[in-house]
């Protein structure tokens, strides 16, 4: 049986690469010049006369495009470098958005399953939002173009567009007769980096989810409002946050770390380029909450409040990513991704493939645990494997599986997903799917803010050097 196999955490976040930016500068698009490396021309020659032969007299029909991508990656693949890659254009432009935070579109966040662009869940205050689209409507076409079977980057492309533009979007609603249409007007779409709230005692909490060319911005509004409330103490979460930029990384350090070293980032031949603090810092007990997810630029900031005793780490060790990428433009809007550095914390450790250790180790609620377990989007009755096992205990965790965890997908796992699909208010299947995995993991994240027993040790610790 064919399955694709998911991350529950993965859900929420958009396709989020472990890697570290090395600041804006690095999304600029840079063609190359022609006629920069004529020493392979001979080589180029030879390429081109592959692909003609291929397209000439292989049996089959040849895409160009596919043969020249996979050449692209399977050329990278011979670097010493797990992070070079190619990015196709729409690889490129998803990237950008991520990295930027921003997109003219509609604001909604989809999956494609059964032929069909589904949306999971609108953006909240987006266009999409206000129009009315639900959860679980299918999109059977934009402005006239059939989505059925058309795989979702179709879709996505688009709905994506000039702010200001108009666009009509039809969908198939479960347990509506009939097609819905929808006129909505496409507006700039902030993808936010940055939550905060306050607890009791004045202690204030800071999430990043992951280092945009917004975040700073976002992370500064943040610390100003609590700072207004009245904030004496301060959690910054990084868990589960897969980097981003560099420079934004640093300029959140510089808000946070006392005058001095942040990071030092070593190019080839050992030249040293050190990032240093210039504020006085925050000046106020902190905490930083990390995992094994948290990683690349997240660990850049939890390695400079580490390292000059500014904040206290608290959790799991962390991913070990510590190597700085360029991202370089190419003519065909496409961009090539490579190593050009790595960093060192503040007294100069080198982390990469080791990790933060925490000051105080916390292990995450089980229930978290199962999260981090791979999960079949496709599973039915008389699967078995890894996949069924995942699936049953987190129905027993929820209380839908009282038999014995044994892998085998049998007439109580499909008994007990159907209970759960009901009280979910989606359909009744007994089977997994995208939207089975999405409310099993929205369900996961309740029960993790129920336990969070990092967040709760935070606090206390915070509370007592407050006393």
């Amino acid at each position: 049986m064919g399955r694709k196999t998911l991350l529950l955490v993965i859900l929420v976040v958009l396709a989020t690469n472990i890697l570290t930016f090395l600041g804006t500068r690095a999304m600029d698009v840079e063609t190359p010049q022609e006629g920069v490396i004529p020493e392979l021309d001979e080589d180029f020659q030879l390429f081109q006369e592959i692909v003609g032969i291929l397209e000439a007299d292989h049996l089959d029909d040849i895409d160009r495009k596919k043969l020249l991508d996979g050449a692209f990656r399977g050329m990278l693949k011979e670097l010493d470098d797990p992070q070079a890659s190619y990015l196709d254009p729409e690889e490129y432009e998803n990237l950008r958005i991520q990295t930027e935070g921003t997109y003219g579109g509609v604001g909604i966040e989809v999956f494609y399953e059964d032929d069909y662009v589904t949306v999971v869940s609108p953006i909240s205050g987006t266009p999409g939002e206000r129009a009315g689209l639900s959860t679980g409507d299918r999109i059977i076409a934009v402005d006239g173009k059939n989505l059925v079977g058309e795989g979702l980057t179709k879709a996505i492309n688009l709905m994506r567009g000039e702010p200001g533009t108009d666009l009509k979007i039809e969908v198939e609603r479960p347990g509506v007769d009939g097609i819905i249409e929808f006129n909505i007007t496409r507006e700039k779409i902030e993808l936010t980096t940055v939550k905060h709230q306050m607890f009791d005692h004045n202690l204030g909490y800071i999430k990043l989810t992951n280092f945009s060319t917004t975040s700073p911005q976002e992370f500064q509004k943040a610390l100003e409002k609590l700072k207004q409330e009245g904030m004496a103490g301060l959690v910054v979460d990084l868990r589960n946050n897969p980097g981003g930029s560099l420079d934004s990384a640093i300029l959140i350090a510089d808000m946070l770390v006392p005058e001095g070293p942040i990071t030092h980032v070593v190019y080839g031949e050992n030249r040293i380029e050190t990032h240093e603090s210039r504020s006085k810092g925050l000046q106020m007990p902190m905490v930083v909450l990390v995992n094994k997810a948290s990683s690349s630029a997240s660990e850049v900031l939890a390695g400079a409040l580490q390292d000059t005793n500014t904040a206290t780490l608290i959790g799991t060790q962390t991913f070990g990513k510590a190597s700085v990428q360029n991202i370089r433009g190419l003519s065909n809007e496409g961009a090539l991704r490579f190593t050009v550095a790595q960093y060192q914390t503040p007294d100069g450790r080198t982390i990469h493939e080791k990790g933060l250790t925490p000051d105080i180790k916390v292990e995450p609620p089980y229930v978290a645990e199962l999260a981090m377990e791979p999960i079949s989007v496709n599973l039915v009755e008389g699967d078995e494997g890894k996949e069924v096992e995942t699936l049953q205990k987190i129905l027993s965790e929820f209380s839908y599986f009282a038999e014995e965890i044994s892998g085998y997908f049998d007439l109580a796992t499909r008994e007990a997903l159907k209970e759960f699909q009901r009280d979910r208010g989606i359909s009744i299947t007994g089977e997994m799917s995208e939207l089975v995995v999405r409310q099993l993991h929205d369900e996961i994240e309740n029960r993790k803010k129920e336990q969070d027993n990092k967040l709760n040790r935070a606090l206390e610790l915070l509370k007592n050097e407050l006393k």
